[in-house]
C-alpha cells in the first residue's frame, strides 16, 4: 500500500497572478519541504492544476467568478516557485492532474493509477482551502472510504487568510 500527498492547485495565478494573494506566498516554503520529505518517505505527490480554456467565462464558474485564471499552458497556469520544477523533471512517484471546475471528478481515477490501487492515508493541501482543498478532500474521502485516513494537513490557506 501506498500513501498520498495531494497538492491542490499551488498554482502561479492562486499566488501572484489573476487570484494570488499574500497568504499564499508564505506557503512556498512548507510545500516544497512537506513535497520533498513525503518524497523521501516513499509518499506519491499528485499535483492537481485548475485547468480553463479560452471559454472560460461562459462556464458555469466564469458567469460566477468572472475573473479568466489558470488558462491551460499561460503562465498563470504553472505551479508556482519552487514546486514548478517538478513539472520540469518527471519522476514515478509524482502525477498531475487538470481539472476543470473545485472538485476534480477524474481525481479517484489519478489516485489509483499513482498508486496502484487505494492508499492507505491520504494528506491533502494547497490553496484556495475554502473551495478548492475542502473539495477533492471530500472527492477522495467519498472515493476511499477503507483508506485508513484523509486528512488536510498544513500548510494551506483560504482567500483572505492573513497567514498560513
Amino acid at each position: 500500500m501506498s500513501r498520498l500527498l495531494c497538492v491542490v492547485d499551488y498554482q502561479v495565478d492562486f499566488v501572484s497572478g489573476a487570484l494570488g494573494f499574500e497568504a499564499a506566498r508564505a506557503l512556498e516554503t512548507p510545500l516544497a519541504i512537506r513535497v520533498k520529505q513525503a518524497l523521501d518517505e516513499g509518499w506519491k505527490v499528485l499535483f492537481t492544476r485548475d485547468t480553463h480554456g479560452a471559454d472560460y467565462l461562459t462556464s458555469r464558474e466564469g458567469r460566477f467568478l468572472p475573473l479568466p485564471h489558470c488558462l491551460k499552458n499561460s503562465e498563470g497556469w504553472h505551479l508556482y516557485g519552487q514546486l514548478a520544477e517538478y513539472e520540469h523533471t518527471p519522476l514515478a512517484n509524482v502525477a498531475f492532474l487538470d481539472k476543470p471546475t473545485f472538485g476534480a471528478e477524474g481525481l479517484p481515477a489519478a489516485v489509483r493509477a499513482l498508486c496502484g490501487g487505494e492508499p492507505e492515508e491520504i494528506e491533502v493541501c494547497g490553496v484556495v482551502t475554502n473551495i478548492c482543498v475542502v473539495s477533492n478532500a471530500i472527492v477522495l474521502h467519498s472515493a476511499f472510504s477503507g483508506c485508513g485516513c484523509v486528512r488536510t494537513g498544513r500548510p494551506v490557506c483560504r482567500w483572505g487568510s492573513r497567514r498560513p
